[in-house]
């Protein structure tokens, strides 16, 4: 495959222009429709719309049980209705841009509109923006899926959309397609990025139209005092990112200690909003978005020592509303964050120097966008939304500096962002955006494992509790007599029926039990065997040829593969600027035994494909590059039919000993 932009690469670049002005168009009115469901619920809720007077007017007892309700109506219907609109949407854009090429299903549009909006108005501690992000790149996927758009032409599309949502959600255009080029796709190529601009711009127009020309937040005018006011923004930053830090690492820490709770997944958003509801008795500012509160550090009406209780309950509150489930971004409760630890910083700093340092409310003002730089590793779209915000360029030397301050603290300590650390967490390594088609290349069979523990369909029950219990394997597959697949049982289906297992142990067979849709075809990719992972909690997927079971795939082997995959696809990008044309053997060693070595291509790999060769199954070997002399001097990235010439310089990797044995073995002697 050659790099060519050619005229096919322009029409192609003309109609994602063109859908992305669509995309800006629904995504402008998705945000106004949004922001109108989150006001309606909240008036349902709390009938006023101030969660603090609402607090303030109403008796205790429904301060605590309003936001348990929201979440025992949106547990239902995200665990029925679509499951990814669980969390704060955006790296779960990251992952369908990862293994499904931008495909995000069309229901989870609606599902995260409605969750959301009831999770925010019944007083859910989460934002708005990560859900408007979701919602509208939803949109921009189901028009591209739509109109048949390409896989690389559709990354471009879902990141317009992902642009379109901040956009129109701040009214900051320049924002939304900054954010989506630095968080989703690492890349300002012409052809990517101005697609993204277009649905940005007409998204914040649409928002315009219909809602005013209105800033997210009343903004007073503010400036830089003096030079000595430079130290106490530095402090700020450093204070912006380790605030970032304990924030990522409370969300995630709820996250897993909610998990491990033995209650249904569809109970545990009440559970979170009935904490959140005991929280906010005391502190009812957390409740919702909590742009009042922002809006009252901005406006210098907020108490230091308030503001800094705030930090830590608006943490604790964000961490329960999504670590039990809930369903809200993170971009907001980051503004809220920044402005409170500015408040705090600032009142210490303004009260010792009132005539040569600035209110606590250009303190705040910074530490919204410090804030957000670190906790989202996204710098620049942290500046541009509040120098947009403000439309001041004079507080833009100290919001530099605090940003990249706080960004360089949390990259120092802790390398993942707030949505990467998800992502990792999957065993997903995300980097840029750019490994779209690694899975979808990989065929399953070639990752097939004989681990695994069978059982017959006519076993008992009893049998199998007493084999499976208590050993390595998480995941059990049944067969007949003929080796037919009939399904698995998971290791936590048998664990619940151990008590009964006397009782019912006579009566109960392996085809009482088995799950039977959790399965791969022989032909089938990783990228599939991915799917399912994410969709069903198993450790392995059944590979059937035939309807016969012939091995399984594990969830650690796609991983593994996946994160190799990068590695080598980085080393390759890196090579074709880096490699001469030349017969002299490089070799680059990246570690745990692989290396990469540039070899003359043997002779009897002549006249043949890389797919007759089949290197990939027969050596776990791969040619990242084809170096060919003429005509003209190229150098390749091949595709799977690329014809080897007799003069070709081939860049393989894989193990050293696998391709010594290329080298020296002729394949038909195998």
């Amino acid at each position: 495959m050659k790099i060519d932009f050619g005229k096919n690469e322009f029409s192609e670049h003309i109609r994602l222009t063109l859908l992305a002005v669509l995309v800006g168009l629904t995504a402008g009115l998705a945000s106004v429709i949004f922001k109108t469901m989150i006001r309606f619920f909240q008036s349902q809720f709390w009938r006023a719309e101030s969660f603090i007077s609402s607090v303030s007017s109403q008796p205790w007892y429904l301060t605590i049980l309003i936001p348990a309700l929201g979440g025992l109506i949106i547990g239902p219907i995200i665990y029925f209705g679509a499951r990814e609109a669980k969390g704060h949407g955006v790296p779960e854009i990251m992952q369908s841009l990862i293994f499904r090429g931008g495909k995000i299903r069309t229901k989870v549009v609606a599902i995260k509109a409605l969750a959301s909006s009831i999770c925010i108005g019944s007083g859910g501690s989460v934002g708005r923006e990560g859900p408007i992000v979701q919602i509208s790149s939803g949109l921009a996927s189901s028009i591209g899926q739509l109109f048949r758009i390409k896989e690389r032409g559709m990354r471009t599309l879902v990141a317009a959309g992902a642009a379109a949502g901040i956009g129109g959600t701040f009214n900051a255009p320049i924002a939304g397609a900054l954010f989506a080029v630095e968080v989703l796709l690492g890349e300002f190529g012409v052809f990517s990025f101005s697609p993204i601009i277009i649905a940005s711009v007409i998204s914040t127009l649409t928002s315009r139209l219909i809602m005013g020309d209105f800033s997210a937040f009343s903004v007073p005018k503010y400036t830089l005092i003096s030079v000595w006011e430079i130290g106490p923004y530095i402090l700020l930053g450093i204070f912006s990112g380790l605030i970032a830090i304990i924030f990522i690492k409370t969300l995630y820490f709820f996250e897993d200690k909610i998990d491990k709770i033995n209650l249904h997944p569809i109970l545990k958003p009440a559970l979170g909003g009935l904490l959140i509801g005991g929280i906010g008795l005391g502190l009812p500012h957390i409740f919702g978005v909590g742009y009042d509160s922002i809006d009252a550090c901005l406006q210098n009406q907020l108490v230091f020592w308030l503001a800094f209780l705030l930090i830590f309950a608006k943490i604790l509150s964000t961490s329960l509303t999504l670590g039990s489930g809930g369903s809200g971004g993170i971009f907001a409760p980051s503004l809220f964050l920044g402005a409170m630890t500015g408040n705090f910083i600032g009142s210490i700093f303004h009260n010792w120097s009132t005539t040569s340092i600035s209110s606590p409310g250009a303190f705040s003002l910074v530490g919204m966008g410090a804030v957000v730089a670190a906790a989202t590793h996204a710098p620049m779209t942290a500046i541009i939304i509040i120098f947009e915000l403000t439309n001041d360029y004079k507080i833009i030397l100290p919001l530099m500096l605090s940003s990249i301050v706080a960004s360089f603290m949390t990259l120092g300590l802790h390398k993942e962002s707030i949505y990467t650390m998800k992502l990792k967490r999957r065993g997903i390594q995300f980097k840029e955006g750019r490994e779209v088609n690694i899975l979808r290349s990989l065929p399953a069979k070639d990752f097939i494992s004989q681990d695994y523990l069978i059982f017959l369909n006519t076993d008992h029950v009893g049998k199998i509790i007493d084999e499976a219990i208590g050993g390595e394997y998480h995941a059990f597959q049944i067969v007949d007599f003929d080796k037919n697949y009939v399904g698995c049982i998971s290791l936590n289906q048998l664990k619940k029926l151990v008590p009964e297992k006397d009782v019912l142990g006579p009566f109960i067979i392996g085809q009482d039990l088995a799950v039977s849709g959790i399965k791969l075809d022989f032909e089938d990719n990783l990228e599939r065997a991915m799917e399912i992972f994410g969709r069903e909690d198993v450790a392995e997927i059944a590979v059937l040829k035939d309807k016969q079971l012939v091995g399984v795939v594990k969830r650690k082997d796609v991983i593994e593969a996946y994160n190799h995959e990068i590695a080598k696809r980085e080393v390759a990008s890196g090579l074709v600027q880096k490699l001469k044309f030349t017969h002299m053997t490089k070799t680059i060693d990246i570690g745990k035994g692989y290396r990469i070595l540039e070899i003359d291509a043997p002779a009897y790999f002549w006249e043949k494909s890389l797919k007759e060769l089949n290197l990939k199954a027969l050596y776990r070997t791969d040619v990242l590059l084809i170096k060919r002399k003429h005509p003209p001097q190229t150098i390749t990235l091949p595709s799977a039919d690329e014809i080897i010439k007799k003069d070709d310089i081939l860049v393989l990797a894989g193990l050293a000993d696998n391709i010594k044995k290329i080298i020296k073995s002729d394949p038909a002697a195998h």
